[in-house]
């Protein structure tokens, strides 16, 4: 049996996700299989990201090739955040999808407005009548 529409913070057997977890705004899908349950995400929807006022952008100079999460790391203090330096330089990302050229420029979301846009993006995704 399968069935979906809960997320993982819903789920008492599953372990609470932090605001920063990609995870935690796709819905899981449940398959019970004798007596054992086994969960996976639904991350084939769409991100919605919404529109960033220009002064809580700022720029980074990537100083040699790095990983996504290192640099997740480097600007916010956790590797968790990967996923928004991804959707915000997108454009930056050819031929080797999480590692950024040293030498390139990327835009990331200030500190100070991180959590709200988070909840938004969680608002926008969740709650759109788009997310299965």
């Amino acid at each position: 049996m399968i069935s979906t529409g809960n997320y993982q913070n819903s789920i008492p057997s599953l372990s609470t996700l932090s605001l920063e977890d990609y995870e935690r705004i796709f819905k899981i899908f449940t398959l019970s299989v004798e007596d054992k349950e086994f969960y996976t995400y639904n991350m084939l929807n769409r991100i919605d990201f919404p529109e960033i006022d220009k002064q809580y952008i700022e720029y980074y100079n990537v100083p040699t090739k790095l990983a996504l999460t290192i640099l997740s790391y480097k600007i916010y203090g956790d590797m968790k955040s990967w996923w928004i330096l991804y959707l915000l330089n997108k454009d930056k990302f050819v031929g080797a999808p999480f590692y950024i050229e040293g030498g390139t420029q990327i835009k990331y979301i200030t500190n100070t407005i991180r959590v709200a846009i988070y909840s938004d993006i969680t608002q926008a995704t969740i709650f759109s009548g788009r997310h299965y």
